[in-house]
Order: structure tokens, then sequence, then C-alpha cells
């Protein structure tokens, strides 16, 4: 069989078993069905609704039957095959007498199957339209004034639907074998198809030791006799079938087997095991929400057959329970299903793509939408209707901001919950959005799985940093042995990206994009979950490839252990003054090979060496300006003061802000005599400051205002 279901019913036996317990029944019909060759003709109806296995318990009638001692000839008639409604009785007999005589090939089948043959001639639609050929020739030539009444008798005995038919039930009276018609499918058919299916049955179903099992939904089929002018439905149907037989009640056990068998299927690995309280949300929905919707092995299997189509597709990046929740929509509420899809606002207070400004809340947005939203559940049925409301509830809690949820979670994206909207994104496009990292692909870089450098360009390429941060916030705790090649990657590509650079050439605010501020998050993340913090924070500061991360780390550090925050501290204080030592020596070396001079991160190594130590740091100034244009190189030094919102980096150098390294009075000497309008704006902007203590931005050398 292949991985998903054609809604093919089950055959019974070993390869293909009945798990509902239904045998029992079907054993039972079976021997009532079982007539004896004398016995009168008896009509049973298997009535159930749609998808609830009706088909499927014909199966098994049909395998309890052939296990008898005296196996019946089983005819088996499918409607839905035939031609026109007007035709069906015709169609039933030819039908019936082919399959008697590939079923038996005894004298007697084959002399009953020419009488079946010669009595469905009969039914031919054109014999039952007057003025057509053959009928109207037959009425023509009896009522001729020529002729002899022997001719005219002989004409008219053609018309004998009685006599034909006490042919046939002579002819199959003489078969040994008893015979089985069935029926099934009745309520696929059009309402036309419908009603002349039960008129053949009327016309037709008197045969000795021949049993009629027919199979319907017994509610649509009394809403096609009421649309045929039958007031009385039940009591109609009361007249052509004598015993009427409901499918057994499937239990919830049954269904429970039938949903375990389906999800053990889906998928060797664990599909809850990634994102937070996901297998207890699973529990709590199959629970809550898919048992008491999903009522029949059909839509069972349809909403198995669309959670694995998605799954395929979107496994790791959507969590497992919210991908099942969908599926169920998608199979009990299809309006549902597409109004997520089309108008995700109503559910996120969000739209997928940025073609329109949303300013207000979320939350007010998606109450907004109550009245579109109840509109889409209004076809269901109260029990459903309420249960795909709890559903959406559940996937979607901006739409009952004040109800309770079992298992909610402060980040949803983290969590791979819908209600985040890159995770909304994939799971109706069965796709990442540009700009968007899986979940699967940030394991892989964080495991080595694939080149981390490449990864990170990719990155930088997609314009998709914010992402990859966000992601790897998410997932920082899974770095633990791979934290400094993880780290050291992304420094490495990011210390030297343009991306970078314009960031920090920007206005700084807190909208702005700040590559290097997410960069000091998610290293103070990962340090501070790492269990071997020592060896991890040594290793990084110890790096002059990304000494001003080093800085930042150091800085922090000190803070701790001085307790100037309240946070644990990483490392005592013996451990902070070794790598005290440890940066002062990586940046003085850092700094006289100028490798951080085009990003703009020349002043923030110098000014942590500075906090480190004032004595090597003042050093480090006096022997630089000592140097041939030492004065330029003092000047990118100590040059980006900061940054604002108004005009980005600037440069603020007044006596007391670096008195205590550098004589402000000699500095300004020197500075005096360098050529202004020979130097880059910054370095231009840089030298006033130094003379006259003003701020000047770094970007266009403009002066700006003191706050």
């Amino acid at each position: 069989m292949g991985r998903y279901h054609n809604d093919q019913p089950i055959q019974g036996g070993a390869d293909d078993p009945d798990l509902l317990n239904r045998a029992d029944f079907a054993s039972h019909l079976a021997n009532i069905l079982l007539l004896n060759r004398e016995d009168n003709c008896l009509t049973v109806s298997l009535e159930g609704e749609w998808g609830y296995g009706k088909t499927s318990v014909i199966n098994l009638v049909k395998g309890a039957l052939n296990e008898k001692n005296i196996a019946p000839i089983i005819v088996e008639y499918n409607p839905w095959l035939a031609g026109k409604p007007e035709s069906l009785i015709q169609d039933f007999l030819l039908q019936f007498s082919s399959q008697l005589n590939i079923r038996d090939k005894s004298e007697d089948a084959l002399n009953a199957a020419k009488e079946l043959i010669a009595y469905s001639s009969l039914f031919s639609v054109a014999k039952l339209v007057p003025g057509a050929e053959p009928w109207a020739s037959i009425v023509e030539k009896v009522f001729s004034k020529f002729g002899s009444a022997t001719k005219k008798i002989a004409e008219l005995k053609k018309l004998d639907l009685l006599g034909k038919k006490k042919n046939v039930i002579k002819a199959i009276t003489k078969i040994k074998n008893p015979i089985v018609v069935i029926i099934d499918d009745i309520d696929r058919l059009t309402p036309s198809e419908t009603f002349q299916v039960l008129r053949l049955v009327k016309a037709v179903a008197d045969f000795s030791g021949t049993a009629f099992l027919l199979a319907f939904d017994s509610n649509y089929l009394s809403s096609v006799l009421n649309k045929n002018g039958i007031t009385n439905a039940s009591e109609y149907i009361n007249k052509v079938v004598q015993l009427r037989v409901s499918l057994p009640v499937i239990s919830e056990r049954g269904m429970n087997e039938l949903a375990t068998i389906e999800l053990e299927n889906l998928s060797e690995r664990n599909l809850t095991e990634q994102f937070e309280h996901d297998q207890d949300r699973l529990g709590w929905i199959y629970h809550k929400y898919f048992k008491h919707l999903i009522k029949n092995p059909r839509e069972l299997k349809r909403c198995f057959n669309h959670l694995r189509f998605v799954l395929e597709q979107v496994e790791g990046q959507v969590c497992f329970s919210d991908v099942f929740s969908l599926s169920i929509i998608a199979t009990k509420a299809t309006l549902v299903y597409e109004h997520i899809k089309k108008t995700p606002e109503a559910y996120i207070g969000r739209r997928f793509s940025n073609d329109g400004l949303m300013i207000d809340k979320a939350v007010d947005i998606v109450k907004s939408f109550e009245k579109e939203r109840n509109e889409k559940l209004a076809s269901l049925t109260e029990s459903d209707r309420k249960l795909i409301n709890g559903l959406l509830e559940d996937l979607f809690p901006l739409i009952d901001s004040g109800g309770f949820s079992l298992y909610g979670v402060s980040d949803t994206d983290a969590a791979g919950r819908v209600s985040a909207p890159q995770r909304l994104y994939v799971a109706f496009h069965y796709k990442t959005p540009i700009g968007y990292i899986s979940d699967q692909e940030i394991l892989q870089f964080i495991s080595g799985e694939v080149n981390r450098h490449e990864f990170i360009h990719n990155v930088l390429r997609d314009d998709a940093d914010e992402r990859f941060f966000e992601m790897m916030t998410n997932y920082s705790s899974v770095c633990k042995e791979n934290s400094f090649n993880v780290l050291t990657s992304i420094y490495d590509v990011f210390l030297n990206s343009e991306t970078l650079k314009k960031s920090l050439e920007s206005n700084y605010g807190f909208m702005s994009r700040d590559p290097y501020r997410q960069i000091n998050w998610l290293t103070n993340k990962i340090i501070t979950e790492s269990e071997h913090k020592y060896n991890l924070i040594k290793s990084l500061i110890n790096r002059e490839q990304n000494a001003p991360l080093g800085a930042d780390i150091l800085f922090k550090l000190r803070t701790q252990v001085h307790g100037e925050n309240n946070e644990t501290p990483w490392l005592n204080e013996e451990q902070l003054n070794e790598m005290e030592l440890i940066y002062q020596d990586i940046a003085i070396s850092a700094l006289s090979k100028k490798m951080f001079i085009k990003n703009h991160l020349e002043s923030h190594v110098f000014f942590e060496l500075r906090r480190s130590s004032k004595v090597k740091a003042k050093k480090y100034l006096s022997d630089t300006l000592s140097t041939d244009d030492g004065v330029i190189r003092v000047a990118e030094l100590i040059g980006n003061s900061g940054s604002d919102s108004t005009n980005g980096p600037y440069v603020e150098i007044d006596d007391d802000s670096l008195s205590d390294i550098i004589d402000m009075g000699a500095l300004r000497d020197e500075i005096r005599n360098v050529h202004l309008q020979t130097q880059p704006i910054h370095i231009q902007a840089i030298i006033k400051s130094i003379i006259d203590g003003k701020k000047y931005y770094l970007r266009d050398g403009r002066q700006g205002e003191k706050w």
C-alpha cells in the first residue's frame, strides 16, 4: 500500500485486517443473506453515513460468504458505473445475467442468463417512449387492419413483462446455489439515479433463493425520496427493504487504534522532540479536539493524507502539534482553513506580505475580524463549530486574549507555533520565505554539517541576518561543544562585512538594524548557557581576529565580578585578572596591525584597553604619537565617541575625557600642524574636536549639539 490513502475499503484477511472489530457482525449478516433455494427473496439494507465503512463491511460479508460450505453466487452491481438513470433496470439485468454465467458455468445458469437478457430487452429506453422503435412498430402491427390474429398475438407476447419475469424466476429456481446480489454506493448517485435504483429493486427483487444487500445512507436516501414526491420516505424504504441494519458504532478505542497506526507510520523520527511542550500539546489537541471532530475512517484517512503531505515539506520548521491541528481544520472546516491562508491577519494580526502597513495592535486587528471568522464557521454543526473555534483559540491566542492556554509559551517562534508569522507562512507556503531560515538549517550550521562561513555569507546575501540571530538565540543551548567554532565563524564573516560596516555608520536608534549588538547578545547567551565558561571565554578573548567582541566579553565579565549588575558572574576575580592580561596583549597587537580600521571598531578596542589598563593604554598612545604621522593614528584610535539618532557616529573630545592617558595640550599642539583639508572628512571632524572640544559627526563633519 502507498503512503497515501485513496479511500479504498478494507478487504479483510491478514494483509488488510479489520481493526474496528466488525468481523462478527459481518459474519452474522452473511448468515442472514445465505438463503435456501426455496426461500423467498430477501432484501436487506446496510445503513450508515458516508465514510463509516459500509463497503468495508460488505467486503467482510463477502469473505464470510465465501467461507460457507455452500458458497453462494455473489453478484455485485455498482449503479455508479451505469449509464443513464432511465436504463438502470436494463443495465442491472444485463450485469446480473453476465455475472451469473461467469460465476456458475452450469447449463441452468446459462439458461437463467438468457432469460435475464430477454427480460432486460423489455426495459430499453426506446421501448418506453411512444413513437420510438421497436415499441412503436410492435403497437403499429397489432392495431393494423392487415395481418392474421395469430401473428398479432405473437407480437403482443413480446410486451409480456410478467411472462418474461416468470421465465426468469423459473430458470433461477433451477440453480442449485443461493444468490446474493450486492448493490453498493447508492448514496453516491444523483437524486434521480438513486430513486431509479430503488425502483429497480422494487421491480426485480423477488427471485426465490436470492438475497439483495443494499448499502446506503438513510438520511440521504430519505431526502432523495422527498425530492421525488415521496412524502413518507421511511415507509417507502420499508416497502423495498425487509430488514434494515445499521452499521455497528465505531468505538473510540477503535478510532484511537487507527489514529495510533497512522501517527506511527508518519515518520521513524520523534516528531515532537524538537519544540517546547510539543508532545504534551499533541496529546491535548488529540483528546480535546481530534477524537471529537474526526469521527469515521474516511475523515481520518483524509486528515492524515493532508498531514503527511504538509509534514513532508515543513517538518522541523513548524511544531508537529500545530501542523496536526491545521490538518484537522483542513479536513473538517475547509472554509476556515482557506480563510487562515488568505487572511492571516484575522488570526495573528499580520499579513504574510508587507503590501499594506497595519498600524493597529495585533490583538485589535484580530478582534476586528471576529464577525468574518464566525461566518466561516456558520456552515458547521453546533458541536463542530464549538470544537473548531476552540482549536483556533488554542492555535491563535489573540482570538481569545483572555483565554487560558494550557501549553502557552513566552516565545511562539522558538516553540515553532503558527501564531508566529514566520511559522504560519511556512505552514501554508510549504517553504521558507525569503529572509527566513529553517530550524533544520540552523541545527546543521551549529553542528558543522555545513560550511559555517559559507552559510553566513549566504545569510548576508539573502538579507536574513535578523532572522539568523533570532533562530540562533532560540537554539543557543544546542551549541555546547561547538560554541567556540560557532561564534568565531559568525565573528569572522560579520566583522568583515559591508552589512556591519553600514550599520555602524548609520544613525543609532532602538528600531535600527544593529548586527553588532545582536552578535553581542548571542555571545552573552551562549556563554551563560555553556558548561565550560572559563575555557570558552579565554579562547574568545585570546583571539585577536575578534578583539572588539573580546572587549565586550571582558567588559561584561568585569561588571559581573565587581557587582555592578545582578547577574551571576561567569568567572571569579582571579580568572577575571587573567582575562584582563590576555586582552591587553591582544588589543595592542590588533591595534598595531590596524585590523579593525575599516569597520570603525578601532576606538572600541582601544577604549576597552584603557578600561583594562590605563598604564598600557597611555604608553601605547605615547609610543604611537612618537611615530611618523603618529598624531593621525592617535586621532583614529580615540576618534569614535559614540552614535546618536540624529546623524550617526560622532566624536567629542574635551580636556577631561582623555587627560588620564594623554597630554591634551601637547596633542593639540601636534594636531595644529596637520593640514586639515588634506585629511578625510572623519579625520577632519576628530581634529576639530581635539582642538575645540566640541561634538562633530564623522559622516559629514557637521558640528552637533551637546545634549
